[in-house]
């Protein structure tokens, strides 16, 4: 979600055909170990993307993600003899190592982020469950608080069929994440977040108007993450040819937005960003 450890393709072609699915298993592997901590967890960044939204059309570049992220309190904790987080992914062959999770497959490094909100700080790392020191996000804290149930269904890391009700942070506390995740204080202006913006506003389950209404009702919920969020759009996304648009483009036409055959294209992606950012600022 553009986290300080994560590392993503600058272009859409770079993701694999099956991206999501590798991610998907680990997802409902951990939940399923996790049933403690599920009043304390919540699903962010690519994966919540891909939840909150109808497929792309055939062609376009849709929802994609090389690892799972997951908003978690502060009060989490393991407690009454039950193991902790560390043990629990321990056991599916995840190691915590420079603060993340992280489990080797034959073709790709899968990664498990966890992100906390103190209630004050942009940045920096906070201490949950078993000593883990984890990255602090503004904006969590609001996705805890405002999710949506999505059934999951699907194959685990062990091969077994299985169904999951997962907590997934609503699209108006989500949009401010990934506007902070971009330009944000940790933002750092990746293509793929822009990427996620736009197709996170634009093919939301409920319609555009619905999530630009989430996003302004963060507004008068005090959203922390929403002063960064605003600024990014009007920093970043109110020309055409500024950097939001710009990457944005660049993602979905794998860099090749420049190229004189893809110059309407280019200039639709670039004015669907300005339009949206507008219209959240309104």
């Amino acid at each position: 979600m553009g986290w300080v450890h994560q590392v993503k393709h600058d272009t859409f072609d770079k993701y694999p055909a099956d991206s999501l699915e590798l991610p998907t298993q680990a997802l409902l592997t951990i939940w399923d170990c996790l049933p403690d901590f599920r009043e304390d967890l919540v699903l962010v960044g690519g994966l919540a993307v891909r939840f909150l939204t109808k497929p792309p059309l055939e062609g376009m570049p849709g929802a994609v993600t090389l690892d799972v992220d997951f908003g978690v309190s502060l009060a989490a904790e393991s407690g009454g003899g039950y193991p902790g987080i560390r043990e629990s992914l321990s056991g599916h062959g995840f190691q915590w190592e420079k603060g993340r999770f992280t489990r080797k497959f034959s073709d790709m490094e899968l990664a498990v982020d966890l992100l906390t909100d103190d209630g004050k700080s942009d940045r920096g790392t906070a201490v949950v469950d078993d000593g883990l020191q984890v990255s602090l996000f503004p904006g969590i804290n609001r996705a805890l608080k405002c999710s949506r149930e999505v059934t999951v269904m699907g194959r685990t890391l062990l091969g077994s069929q299985h169904v999951e009700k997962i907590k997934v942070a609503e699209i108006g506390p989500l949009l401010v994440l990934k506007l902070n995740a971009f330009g944000g204080p940790s933002g750092r202006k990746a293509p793929k977040d822009a990427h996620d913006i736009l197709y996170l506003a634009t093919n939301y389950l409920d319609g555009t108007s619905a999530a630009v209404a989430a996003f302004q009702a963060e507004r008068r919920m005090r959203d922390r993450g929403m002063l960064h969020a605003l600024k990014c759009l009007e920093d970043f996304f109110l020309n055409p040819d500024a950097p939001g648009p710009t990457a944005c483009a660049a993602f979905q036409l794998n860099n090749q937005h420049r190229e004189p055959q893809n110059e309407y294209v280019s200039l639709r992606i670039r004015q669907q960003c300005v339009t949206l950012a507008q219209a959240l600022l309104a």
